[in-house]
């Protein structure tokens, strides 16, 4: 089973072939920010693919919606979307925190 780390906050989780960041984040207590609760109609729960991007599935069209076709510049994902890969490896993202949640 492959592993995800959810940074800034060092938490890493097991995340089964198909299971969303977002999901796996939630099981493991990390605050995602979300109105939609993973609907993918929102665009919050933004995280950055720091390394691993083979291990997730393709953008799909309610990504490219919310965040254009600009992924391999910004590296940015919506965690309600992007799944773990099947058979795929190990991933490191950053979750994207408002202001307001940021340790200071």
């Amino acid at each position: 089973m492959a592993s995800v780390t959810f940074q800034p906050f060092g938490t890493t989780v097991a995340i089964a072939d198909g299971e969303s960041l977002f999901d796996a984040g939630r099981r493991a207590g990390v605050p995602i920010p979300t109105a939609c609760v993973g609907k993918a109609t929102c665009g919050l729960c933004r995280v950055k693919i720091l390394v691993g991007e083979a291990a997730l599935t393709p953008m799909n069209s309610d990504e490219k919606r919310h965040l254009g076709n600009t992924y391999f510049i910004s590296k940015l994902r919506l965690s309600c979307q992007a799944r773990a890969a099947v058979g795929a490896g190990d991933a490191t993202i950053e979750v994207a925190l408002p202001d307001a949640m940021r340790r200071k």
